[in-house]
């Protein structure tokens, strides 16, 4: 269950809406700088910004801004981030097989049946999943493969056919959720692997892949073109600053009714102007189908093992995009009040929520680098 807000706009005005500040420069001071940067520099390069979108990782757009000495630095850049997501792709894919790759439908097929060897990138992800939910209790569980399965074939199936779209049969959904312990799930740090001691049990990594994906990428980026915006989805990751004299990127948040890919204002919510920190969106309106008139989305409450329906959108702000990424589907699975007192206990992390009536509430943080309160490009 991915968290898919999309970032509405082009490639390059949807995540990059803050603008440049109009100045006026005099002819004759303009000439004499670039004389002056030519005789300090006469062998050098200004970075240009570039541009270049994805897809086939993590079935959803993958979109690179950034600023550098040339095109082929960027597209070098680029190609390595985008090499690198795919090889995550196939690893943490649980709905494809790939060659010679135990990935997550492999492990959901032969781990209940002893020890698997997987790659480092699924080890590592698991074993960081362990740390966070011992850390950040939620209802967030990676073990809930069984349960999720089963409303993925229904919508998969609703979608192909909306006539015939229709809910998972409720008897299979609870025999499904015995199956979810994430307990069960024993890893071998010694030999890198994997075993279920409930055969039953399938994982489903939909509310942490992609934010951990863009954490380890984010630091091959920082090595090579530390000024970048780079989004998965619903997943944003902003590195420097903008090389062209602005101190943040500006990363704007979907409005739920609104259109993708859109610029017009009454299609995102606000404005977010940041640097050094992730921007992630778990919401209601991108992954669901329709069942006698009635959207069920994609992200299941373990409780009821029903879709959740507590808020609309939920954005989550903090450093790490795989911590974001899991938040975000946390507090989509709470109501406002307490999603927001759970934010409140994390130091570095802010929130946005948009309620099932379309009322939008932040913290204290998350207003201070919002537009609606007055934060710009240049603060």
């Amino acid at each position: 269950m991915y968290s898919m807000g999309e970032i509405p706009g082009d490639p390059e005005r949807f995540v990059e809406t803050a603008g440049r500040e109009a100045f006026l420069i005099k002819k004759t001071v303009f000439l004499f700088a670039i004389l002056f940067c030519l005789l300090l520099c006469p062998f050098g390069r200004a970075e240009e910004k570039y541009s270049k979108n994805y897809f086939g990782a993590f079935d959803t757009v993958v979109q690179l801004i950034g600023y550098t000495d040339g095109q082929e630095t960027f597209d070098r850049a680029a190609d390595a981030l985008m090499a690198r997501l795919l090889e995550y792709h196939e690893a943490f894919d649980g709905y494809h097989s790939y060659p010679e790759v135990h990935n997550v439908w492999y492990l959901n097929r032969y781990a209940g049946q002893g020890p698997v060897e997987v790659p480092d990138c699924l080890f590592d992800l698991l074993s960081w999943c362990k740390e966070v939910s011992a850390q950040v209790p939620s209802k967030v569980n990676i073990a809930m493969g069984s349960v999720l399965s089963l409303w993925h074939e229904e919508r998969e199936r609703g979608l192909e056919d909306p006539s015939s779209a229709k809910l998972p049969d409720r008897a299979a959904l609870e025999e499904a959720a015995r199956h979810t312990d994430f307990d069960d799930v024993i890893l071998d740090p010694e030999n890198r692997t994997v075993f279920f001691a409930d055969p039953e049990l399938k994982l489903d990594l939909g509310a942490v892949a992609k934010g951990w994906a863009a954490d380890q990428a984010q630091k091959d980026l920082m090595e090579t073109m530390p000024s970048f915006l780079v989004s998965l989805g619903g997943n944003v990751y902003a590195g420097d600053a903008p090389a062209d004299g602005r101190k943040h990127w500006g990363v704007s948040i979907q409005n739920p009714e609104g259109t993708v890919l859109s610029a017009l204002q009454t299609d995102y919510l606000d404005v977010l102007y940041v640097d050094h920190m992730s921007v992630v969106t778990s919401g209601d309106y991108q992954r669901f189908y329709t069942v006698d008139g009635e959207n069920y989305c994609h992200i299941i409450d373990p409780d009821t093992l029903m879709p959740a329906q507590n808020m609309r959108a939920v954005t989550v702000l903090c450093e790490s995009s795989g911590l974001a990424d899991y938040l975000s589907t946390a507090l989509f699975l709470l109501p406002i009040d307490e999603g927001t007192a759970l934010v409140e206990s994390l130091p570095g992390v802010e929130a946005l929520f948009c309620a099932m009536d379309g009322t939008v509430t932040m913290t204290e943080g998350m207003a201070a680098v919002a537009r609606s309160h007055g934060a710009t490009s240049g603060d």
